[in-house]
Order: C-alpha cells, then sequence, then structure tokens
C-alpha cells in the first residue's frame, strides 16, 4: 500500500539514513538518496513521491536532535538544497521522466515565457528592494538591536525569488499558449528573476566585509529554483497551485504586517495560514473526489517554506531571528499535514454524502 511505504519513506529511512550520512560527515547526501528511494518505490505517484521525500526531511531534523545531534544536526544537513534536489529527483522517477508532447499543435510559447521572465524580474527585485527599505534584510556586518543576521538575511534572499518565480510562473501560465507549460514556464521565470534579482542582491550585500557578496548571488539563484520546482508542481495541479500562490500572498502580507504590529501580526499569519492549508486541502479533495490530492494542495505552501529554511539551517550561532523562523517553519509542516489531512477526509466525506443518490419512492 502506498501509506505504508510513504511511512516507511518519512520516519524511518530519512531519519536512519540521515544519522548514518552524518557519522561519516556527509548528511547532506540523504536527500538525494530518500528522493531516488521515493521515486523508485512510489512509480506512477510523482506527487506523492515528492511530498514523502520533504517530509522526510522534517522528520530526520526531529529524530537526528532528539537522538543526541542537537540543533547542530540540523546545521550539518542544511547549507544547499539536497533534500530538494532529492523532491525533484523523485518526481520525476515516480512520474516515469518528463511527459511526451502531445500531437495537437499549440500556439507559440514565446510571449508567456517572456511574460514569466519579466514578471518575475519585476517581482523579485520589488521584494528585495522593498525589504531592504522596510529593514528586513540589513546586508551588514552586525544588525543594530539583534546582533550578527547574515543567515537571517540569505533566507530573504532565498524567499524572494522563490515567491517571484512562483507568481510570475503561475500568472503567464493564463495567457494563450502558457497552459500546460508546467516545465518552460518556471524555467523562464527563474531566468528573469536570476539575471536582475541575483546581481542586486550581490549589490546589497556588499555592505558585509567578512562575508562573500557571492554568496547572496548564489543564495538567488537557489531560491529560483525552489521556485521553479514549486511552480512546475503547481501547474500540473491546481489545488497545489493555487495553495502556494494563496500561501505566498498570506505570508508576504503578514512579514509586512509584522513590521508595525509586532508578535500580534506573527498571531493574525499563523490564524490565517492555519485557516488557508484547510480551506485548499477541503476544496481540493471534494473536486477531486481524493483526501490525498487535497492534502499534497494543503501542505505546499508549509513545504515552500521549509525547503527555503532547510537549505539554511537554524544557525544558532548567527542570532535568534534566523533559528526561531527555522523552527517553526519546520513544526509547520506537521500541523499542516493534520490540518490537511482533517480537512480533506472531512471535504471527501461530504462530498460523497452529498453525491449519494436518494431512493425513489416506491409507486402508491
Amino acid at each position: 500500500m502506498p501509506i505504508v511505504r510513504i511511512i516507511i519513506l518519512t520516519m524511518l529511512a530519512a531519519p536512519c539514513l540521515s544519522l548514518l550520512l552524518a557519522l561519516v560527515g556527509a548528511p547532506k547526501l540523504a536527500g538525494v538518496l530518500i528522493g531516488l528511494a521515493a521515486g523508485v518505490l512510489l512509480r506512477g505517484e510523482p506527487s506523492r513521491a515528492a511530498m514523502s521525500t520533504l517530509c522526510g526531511s522534517a522528520s530526520a531534523v526531529l529524530i537526528g536532535a532528539a537522538l543526541g545531534g542537537g540543533s547542530g544536526f540540523a546545521d550539518r544537513m542544511a547549507g544547499w538544497p539536497g533534500w530538494l534536489a532529492g523532491a525533484v529527483l523523485a518526481y520525476l522517477i515516480a512520474g516515469r521522466g518528463l511527459p511526451r508532447k502531445t500531437a495537437r499543435a499549440e500556439r507559440s510559447l514565446a510571449l508567456p515565457a517572456v511574460l514569466a521572465a519579466l514578471t518575475a524580474a519585476v517581482l523579485g527585485c520589488g521584494q528585495l528592494a522593498a525589504a531592504k527599505a522596510m529593514r528586513v534584510t540589513l546586508w551588514e556586518d552586525y544588525h543594530e538591536w539583534d546582533g550578527p543576521g547574515w543567515y537571517r538575511d540569505l533566507t530573504q534572499a532565498i524567499w524572494c525569488p522563490a515567491a517571484a518565480v512562483v507568481l510570475a510562473a503561475v500568472a503567464a501560465s493564463r495567457f494563450p499558449g502558457g497552459r500546460g507549460r508546467f516545465l518552460a514556464l518556471p524555467i523562464a521565470a527563474w531566468l528573469g528573476c536570476g539575471a536582475t534579482a541575483g546581481p542586486l542582491q550581490y549589490v546589497q550585500a556588499l555592505g558585509v566585509t567578512d562575508k562573500p557578496a557571492s554568496f547572496a548571488l548564489i543564495a538567488g539563484l537557489t531560491g529560483g529554483g525552489i521556485g521553479a520546482a514549486a511552480a512546475a508542481a503547481g501547474l500540473r495541479h491546481a489545488g497545489t497551485k493555487h495553495g502556494l500562490v494563496a500561501f505566498i500572498l498570506v505570508t508576504t502580507a503578514g512579514s509586512a504586517a509584522g513590521t508595525w504590529l509586532g508578535d500580534f501580526a506573527t498571531l493574525l499569519e499563523a490564524a490565517a495560514l492555519m485557516a488557508l492549508i484547510a480551506l485548499v486541502a477541503g476544496r481540493t479533495a471534494g473536486r477531486d473526489a481524493d483526501v490525498e490530492s487535497g492534502v499534497i494542495a494543503g501542505m505546499a505552501g508549509p513545504l515552500l517554506i521549509w525547503s527555503v529554511y532547510l537549505t539554511v539551517g537554524p544557525r544558532l550561532d548567527d542570532h535568534t531571528s534566523q533559528s526561531t523562523p527555522y523552527w517553526s517553519a519546520w513544526a509547520g509542516v506537521p500541523i499542516a499535514f493534520v490540518t490537511a489531512l482533517t480537512a480533506a477526509v472531512w471535504a471527501a466525506g461530504d462530498d460523497r454524502s452529498g453525491s449519494r443518490p436518494e431512493p425513489e419512492t416506491p409507486p402508491q
């Protein structure tokens, strides 16, 4: 049964392999290897394979830290998008590669691809400029009120391009010729964002003297890649697409509100995100009459956030402004799973009961 294989992958194989690789100093390889295993074990079910790989990283962090690795274990797992690469690999293997082109002639892809690139460039640069103006990112050796914050700024430098690429790819897919281009549009958005927002981040990071500014450029390219992978999955699954877009918009609004409302904005954002997960999961499960489809759609946003933070790690040696959101992103994965599963089961049950035909009245 798929659920048994998913449980084995996420709760047993992922943490055990991560701990074994940590002993030989290579825990970053765990994501790719688990993705390979997920793709093989869940052939024909690419969405489940990718989700299982990313969820496996959350259980690996929990179990690895609990068994003596501490927060340092999470740091050693971070540093490059290994788990995301594993999720992409799992998706491709489980889906038996990229889908073949249909024989039906399609309209030119040039316009939606250019629109995706330009939109991603505008959104990426706009977010970075706004974050700098609002002092969300500082790119300084020492933050005035909370000490060093290099990794916090690096995480923001990953998140902004990721969000920009997702939004741009989804927007471009609505134009003629863009429907069904689940691979070309995210790549075009990635290239457009990388060519503009990447150099902008490099210039912003020149203010840090003890860290190379090239890390900011690499962060931009990495974030764009994370967004491209998420957008590709979203363009092939309507529920996932809606979940990603809504989650990004609410998260961005919450971050902006936090500048003025402080901790109260955090509570509002958390409540809004939980309601959003339940809504997306419920609507998708009811539409598809499939609980697992609803769960995948509901978890898309939290897994995107977790992928961004997992790339950098908690970095307790930097500041709690990085480690606290990291652990919040980690906790969001199991919480989102429970919320999405509950909403999806409820909606699918209501749909089945509502679609059941009423018994005919026997003739008198």
